[in-house]
């Protein structure tokens, strides 16, 4: 029995190979296993060669091996790309409708045919051929076929009653086919677990129900890869809590209804990547001037322009933290796991309320889109905290304007809605006075700037890296988004012994932990996605200590691997 195998399903893009292996991922999840997916993915809608990861565990795992224990293949290509990446001893599964056995050059693992399209032609159709694939996993696996059946018929239901009853029909042929596999259930069948269904996600699924639970109900946005599946999400959940969601024709249109949505009272949103965050940044501008608080979700995703738009990077870091004409206040979380995405979203809402400003959640398309088992989500952590509001008694009569824009200790001014008696005032992109009359005096630019920006100073002193690892180690890593499962993978597999950190706000950058961090590790290593070392960069250029930053870059598209980690951090033992 096995209590850990990394398999890979491969096939042609559109033809299914995502839907079956979220189907596996939930079937596993919902037996207490813990999975992690990683799809490769073209941007394009139909053809091409296609993949999706999942390592399987009994512990559990947010980060991909890059060996396989089992290669699924459909087609010749998909079986000459990866089969460099099968282990020895390891089993391959192909199609009966192909045959390579004169292809390999290397004979030092298991082949199984299987006639997964015949076995659907004959019972449905050939597109079902990812339901018989399912039937034949779930039988080397020890998955019961109950689980199965119960959520093919989830799947299936919008469907019509035929179709279902045909994928059930399919499995039921695929997991009881005759041909002996029994060898390989005794080596692929996972160790029993104790608990039981746990559920599984994406960042971006994460993210949009932390939305609704932080009491968001305007979300205004525009699809575009790889943000889309929190608008998917949303379109289907946010009508049952009186939310609207509105699909604007671009992203200025997105982020400035957003703004009139927060200014009217109710917590708004938008969701994009890294061409639609440049066209929402004059609008960010404004809602930092007249101090309305939006929450901005950034995908990120590898650019310049369309760029890469189904690969990994995490280059938008600098664009952001620096990126707004002019300077306004401005808060960026950086979410670093599934079940953080919506911790995160939560703490965005109360902290775009609590500071009235924008707030934007850094995430990356790994993160985003790999679908994974996740812990119980904590509910008591559902706070929602909405700042300072103007009440009755703020608005009486006898006060002859609202100062919307008033000076206080907090420099964080009352707010007033639409609609409450006595609370009209005046809201501009120019620079304003307190009840909001452009004013464009020396000494009231002065003041005005040192208030709106003096709003989040506070946040410098808030430790905001959560520390994990050895802590008395000289190292120390530090990094953001979905790099954390693989350094914490590259940890525990080749027993580091350093300590390492995950940002959870990067601006205002939490620079009182982070001089005491520079101050107890000899050397800190910042792990980034981009091609020039833009947290290092920010990092060196807040705080110094250059004698002591070293810096690990990657920028083909693809995540870190744990050698990559290994051998960097070694170097610095």
């Amino acid at each position: 029995m096995a209590d850990n195998i990394n398999l890979m399903i491969t096939g042609i893009q559109g033809d299914g190979t995502v839907s079956t292996g979220n189907t596996l991922i939930k079937a596993l999840s919902r037996l207490g296993y813990y999975t992690y997916g990683f799809r490769n993915f073209s941007s394009r809608i139909k053809g091409g060669h296609t993949n999706y990861i999942i390592e399987i565990s009994t512990k559990k795992v947010l980060a991909s091996s890059y060996t396989l224990d089992i290669l699924i293949a459909s087609d010749m290509e998909s079986i000459e790309v990866n089969i460099d990446r099968l282990e020895n001893g390891g089993l391959l599964i192909h199609d009966s409708k192909i045959n390579p056995n004169d292809y390999f050059s290397r004979r030092d693992f298991h082949i199984l045919p299987f006639p997964f399209t015949d076995i659907a032609k004959e019972h449905g159709s050939p597109i079902m051929k990812n339901t018989s694939l399912i039937g034949l996993l779930g039988r080397l696996l020890n998955i019961p076929i109950q689980i199965i059946d119960e959520i093919l018929r989830e799947t299936f239901i919008k469907k019509g009653e035929n179709v279902v009853l045909q994928n059930l029909f399919i499995l039921e042929k695929s997991y009881n086919f005759s041909k002996d596999i029994k060898d390989f259930i005794k080596s692929y069948s996972l160790e029993p677990v104790l608990t039981k269904k746990r559920p599984s996600m994406i960042g971006n699924e994460a993210i949009a129900l932390g939305a609704l639970m932080g009491g968001c109900r305007l979300v205004t946005a525009y699809p575009i890869t790889p943000a889309s599946e929190i608008m998917e999400y949303l379109s289907k959940n946010i009508e049952k809590y009186d939310g609207v969601l509105v699909q604007t024709e671009d992203e200025i249109a997105a982020v400035t209804m957003a703004i009139g949505g927060a200014y009217g009272g109710a917590r708004s949103m938008t969701a994009t990547s890294g061409p639609g965050i440049s066209l929402m940044m004059e609008g960010i501008g404004l809602a930092g001037m007249a101090e309305i608080p939006i929450v901005i979700v950034d995908s990120q995703r590898a650019g310049p322009s369309t760029g890469l738009p189904t690969k990994h990077e995490q280059s938008d870091i600098q664009f952001l933290y620096y990126g707004p004409h002019g300077e306004i206040p401005m808060i960026i979380v950086s979410p670093y796991s599934v079940e953080e995405c919506f911790y995160q979203t939560l703490n965005a809402f109360n902290l775009a309320e609590k500071y009235q400003c924008p707030v934007i959640i850094l995430s990356d398309l790994s993160l985003g889109l790999s679908r994974q088992t996740i812990d119980n989500l904590d509910k008591s952590k559902i706070i929602i905290d909405r700042g300072k509001i103007a009440t009755e008694k703020d608005l009486s009569v006898d006060k002859k304007d609202f100062k919307r824009f008033d000076f206080s200790e907090d420099n964080i001014s009352l707010r007033a809605f639409p609609g409450m008696k006595n609370g009209i005032h005046k809201v501009t992109g120019l620079e304003h006075s307190v009840i909001g009359v452009p004013n464009s005096t020396s000494e009231n630019r002065k003041r005005m700037m040192d208030k709106r920006l003096g709003k989040i100073k506070e946040l410098e002193s808030k430790d905001s890296i959560d520390l994990f690892g050895n802590s008395t180690s000289d190292v120390l890593v530090l990094s953001i988004g979905s790099n954390y499962g693989i350094i914490k993978k590259a940890v525990e597999s080749f027993n580091l012994p350093i300590a390492y950190g995950m940002f959870k706000i990067i601006k205002p950058l939490p620079t009182k932990q982070l001089k005491a961090l520079l101050d107890t590790y000899s050397k800190v290593l910042i792990i980034e996605n981009n091609a020039t070392g833009q947290l290092f960069s920010i990092i060196k250029q807040k705080m110094g200590y250059d004698e002591k930053l070293h810096s690990l870059i990657k920028y083909d598209g693809n995540p870190f691997m744990i050698e990559e980690i290994k051998n960097k951090v070694e170097e610095l033992i």
